[in-house]
């Protein structure tokens, strides 16, 4: 009888899962916070009525599943994939699309129906690029269908297959140090995970697998192959300098020599096709000044600019002297714990460098969540849960002024959980 029971419990949460991300895939827009935010709520509660099951035996299949069901979907919750696809496009033309702005190459396209379809609807057009070589290659394998539909599939296919790799290195990770392996069902069915990764094709999923990748093979003393891993992530995103503090003064002379090994050669040969040497200073200064220009990312400096503090380069100067002071403290108070618990290390450090940065997504959640499963930490979680109100901002019939209010209540949610964590590791 107790046995049927968890499986009718276990179905109706999935059909629930199965529904919500249904709707928010296919019919509703981010323009529409009302509706988003109702199914994310229904996708919560099936969620989180199979993880209380505990049952992992179908677990693998109901997050391929949900996964799947969003394979031929346009993303309706984000527009990035569009400039994806036209530097995937800029690529496969030969352009460096690191160079020029789309504005500057309307003449170049016009007559090319893909391209100039793809021109049309990005947001803005006088941004350079931003983004990391592996990512471009990405973008260039997708752009070679010469289709919208064609590039999202693509791209679909490739972030499912980083993703399902990443279940199975956590997996790893859980066997290799005791955790409990029901923690899994927290990230595979998580709603946020499946809809800003599957669903809106970010590719901090490929980030996320790879990071995963080099911190298990250094816990395992596999210095070069965690050096390669670790550039190859950086190579999709910026966030793994983070850590280098933490490893290097980890892993001592002898180890860290054979980790920068297998990190620097496959750094810089990766960045050669995209980055003019004598150009690096402007490359990564477009990168802050998108990070600080992008209305639709929130960030907690920016609601400190809205409440009266004009000196907004005053805050920028104070985020990355901050980040820097707390990466290195974090750092030094964590270089000779053992291997397990580096990852809360790695955790606290991510966090503190996201909850302060000039831009925050939602999917940024995402990268808390993968390594605070690791830990016995818990804000991640709930931080995974409240993201998605971050989409107010998407919706212009909701006033500021609440816009704001959803995104103060999340933060001060976030750093109060987060107090309580960090008195709990102070108490052991």
């Amino acid at each position: 009888m107790c046995k049927e029971q968890n499986r009718t419990t276990e179905f109706g949460g999935l059909i629930l899962l199965f529904f919500s991300i249904l709707m928010l895939g296919y019919f509703i827009s981010r323009n529409n916070f009302v509706e988003e935010i109702i199914f994310f709520g229904i996708a919560w509660i099936g969620f989180w009525l199979i993880h209380r099951k505990k049952n992992n035996s179908n677990l693998f299949r109901f997050g391929l599943l949900l996964r799947i069901l969003l394979l031929i979907s346009t993303p309706l919750l984000s527009q990035d994939y569009i400039r994806f696809l036209w530097d995937g496009y800029l690529t496969c033309e030969g352009i460096n699309p690191l160079h020029f702005k789309p504005s500057e190459l309307f003449h170049f396209i016009e007559g090319d129906d893909f391209s100039v379809s793809i021109y049309e609807k990005i947001n803005n057009k006088e941004a350079y690029s931003t983004f990391f070589p592996l990512q471009q290659w990405t973008f260039y394998i997708a752009a070679l269908t010469k289709s919208k539909l064609g590039g999202i599939i693509v791209l679909r296919v490739i972030i499912i297959a980083f993703d399902i790799a990443s279940y199975f290195v956590l997996k790893n990770i859980f066997q290799r140090y005791a955790i409990d392996q029901n923690k899994l069902s927290l990230y595979w069915l998580n709603p946020l995970v499946i809809l800003e990764l599957t669903g809106n094709l970010h590719t901090e999923g490929i980030f996320i697998c790879l990071l995963l990748t080099s911190l298990l093979s250094l816990s395992k003393m596999q210095d070069v192959r965690g050096g390669f891993f670790l550039a190859l992530s950086f190579c999709s995103a910026l966030y793994s300098l983070f850590f280098l503090p933490l490893l290097l003064l980890k892993g001592g002379k002898y180890r860290w020599s054979r980790f920068l090994i297998g990190f620097i050669p496959l750094s810089v040969l990766a960045f050669i096709p995209f980055i003019d040497y004598n150009q690096i200073g402007a490359y990564f200064s477009s990168i802050a000044q998108g990070m600080q220009s992008n209305k639709h990312d929130i960030s907690l400096l920016r609601l400190i600019h809205t409440f009266g503090f004009k000196k907004l380069e005053f805050i920028y100067l104070f985020y990355y002297l901050f980040a820097g002071v707390i990466i290195l403290i974090v750092s030094w108070k964590y270089r000779y714990r053992n291997r397990k618990v580096l990852f809360t290390g790695f955790t606290l450090i991510i966090s503190i460098t996201l909850i302060f940065s000039p831009s925050l997504k939602p999917v940024h959640a995402i990268i808390l969540l993968a390594l605070g499963l690791c830990t016995n930490l818990t804000f991640p979680l709930i931080w995974s849960g409240l993201a998605f109100l971050f989409y107010s901002y998407f919706d212009d019939s909701i006033p500021m002024r609440l816009k704001n209010s959803l995104a103060i209540s999340t933060f001060l949610i976030v750093l109060i959980i987060l107090y309580k964590d960090l008195k709990t590791l102070c108490e052991k």
